[in-house]
């Protein structure tokens, strides 16, 4: 046996409250912007102030959330918030479904001018040429840009990216029905990227020529489901000798999240459904609040218990006594009234009534007292469970 392990004492249990501030906002810092405003900062005070250092938003992330959340949460309102928290210290965004050109315009009023990452996915006709061409020019550090399944964007707008983000050494710009028109935007606009992603787009090899041409730093090129381009001869030649890394039309989709039907209509559709969903459920729990339905409820809870050998009584007393240690002023009206006892010593009563007031005083303090004490045992029995 080791000599450490009977030795080792008790193991103690780690209180997440005492950790030091910047371990806790590293460790919170790992999960989804969406994660930290609905749920994470209302876990206690302290996290909560955690959650409003800028240095925790210098990242938003507002991706992967789901055709769900994005129908359910205000997520523009939501990321407007976080924008807010970051106090001109945002440096990356990702934005999914929800994103606009007003949206876009925010940031840059916001202060943001810092961004260097941006992601753009999934959002439809919200953005469009001229919401690019508005902050482009208040975009000198942006690094990295991704445009996918963004129809309205088009060679106006990546024209005006490449020529007010200089240092611009990343673009991806996927399922957005680009040609050759976009392919000459970016030789011309954009002689300093080093990785560029172009699937499902219509350029042909002379676009491809093009690119070649104008972006001398490309590294690598990825023009998967671009059936247009015939990689063979010398511009197959070229791109082997130019470029490290090549992902040619027919090159596998495994590790591209974007292959399938991830269009607007396939959105729409999904959001159909899910409020078709929603609103049969809440059919299902109207149907399920009303008086027959309840009773059939009730008659099937009876019959489960009769099932595990229990009194119904005993159920109800049970009942009656955990209504009341919820509220002690229903002892009367829940425990007494309710309970086989106390219906028969209301019976009673209202014969002792005649008797005068006085021996029912009496005779009520004493039935309270039983019932206290009946209350006691059963608390004490292993029937009752919460």
């Amino acid at each position: 046996m080791d000599y450490q392990s009977i030795n080792a004492g008790p193991e103690k249990k780690v209180n997440w409250l005492d950790l030091p501030h910047d371990l806790t906002l590293m460790i919170i810092g790992k999960l989804a912007t969406f994660e930290i405003l609905i749920s994470t900062q209302f876990v206690c005070p302290k996290w909560r102030r955690i959650c409003m250092d800028p240095l925790l938003w210098r990242t938003i992330n507002m991706c992967d959330i789901g055709i769900r959340n994005s129908v359910d949460y205000k997520l523009e309102k939501m990321c407007r918030h976080a924008i807010d928290r970051s106090c001109g210290h945002l440096i990356d965004i990702s934005i999914e479904y929800f994103g606009t050109d007003d949206l876009l315009k925010y940031i840059i009023d916001s202060g943001c001018h810092k961004l260097r990452h941006l992601r753009l996915v999934q959002c439809f006709n919200g953005i469009s040429d001229k919401g690019l061409c508005e902050i482009a020019e208040k975009l000198p550090l942006l690094e990295e840009l991704d445009i996918t399944l963004c129809s309205g964007v088009s060679s106006i707008a990546l024209e005006a990216i490449g020529r007010g983000c200089p240092l611009l050494k990343s673009f991806k710009y996927n399922n957005n029905g680009g040609d050759n028109e976009e392919a000459l935007a970016i030789a011309q606009n954009m002689s300093n990227l080093h990785h560029l992603q172009l699937v499902r787009n219509y350029l042909d090899n002379s676009g491809l020529s093009a690119i070649l041409d104008g972006c001398p730093h490309l590294e690598s090129l990825d023009l998967r489901l671009c059936h247009d381009v015939e990689l063979e001869g010398e511009l197959r030649t070229r791109c082997d000798e130019q470029l490290k890394d090549l992902r040619d039309p027919n090159a596998s989709l495994d590790d591209f999240k974007f292959c399938g039907l991830c269009f607007e209509i396939a959105y729409d559709d999904a959001v159909f459904d899910y409020l078709n969903e929603k609103r049969v459920q809440e059919q299902e729990y109207s149907e399920i609040t009303s008086d027959d339905t309840i009773y059939e409820y009730q008659k099937g809870e009876a019959e489960r218990v009769e099932k595990e050998n229990l009194d119904e009584a005993d159920w109800e007393e049970i009942y009656a006594i955990w209504e009341s240690i919820k509220n002690t002023r229903l002892w009367y009206k829940r425990l007494i009234r309710g309970s086989n006892r106390g219906k028969k010593n209301n019976a009673k009563s209202k014969k002792k009534k005649k008797r005068g007031r006085k021996e029912y005083k009496i005779n009520n303090q004493k039935r309270i007292y039983y019932e206290m004490e009946d209350a006691h045992e059963l608390l004490q029995s292993s029937v009752f469970c919460f």
